[in-house]
């Protein structure tokens, strides 16, 4: 009984993970619509402001690291779900 109720718990938490990923992927494209609005040229008064190509390359290593996060997941999936998660 108490090893059902662990692998509910953690396949539970294993899917909140999934859909929280899922949610921060989503939040990329709303990224690259504010890069793509930029205006390079203009310049706020005394603010250093990151290029469009500079926000670019951040994005896309933040991306990278996401989808090694989510494919460290995958690899690990069945222990995850298997076992209870320490905090």
């Amino acid at each position: 009984m108490q090893i059902a109720l662990i692998n509910n718990r953690a396949q539970q938490k294993y899917g909140a993970l999934v859909g929280a990923l899922d949610l921060v992927s989503e939040a990329f494209d709303a990224v690259d619509k504010v890069i793509d609005g930029m205006d390079p040229g203009k310049a706020s008064g005394g603010w250093t402001v990151a290029t469009p190509d500079e926000l670019r390359g951040m994005r896309t290593k933040a991306f990278e690291a996401i989808e090694r996060f989510r494919a460290g997941t995958k690899k690990y999936e069945a222990e995850l779900v298997s076992r209870d998660w320490r905090l």
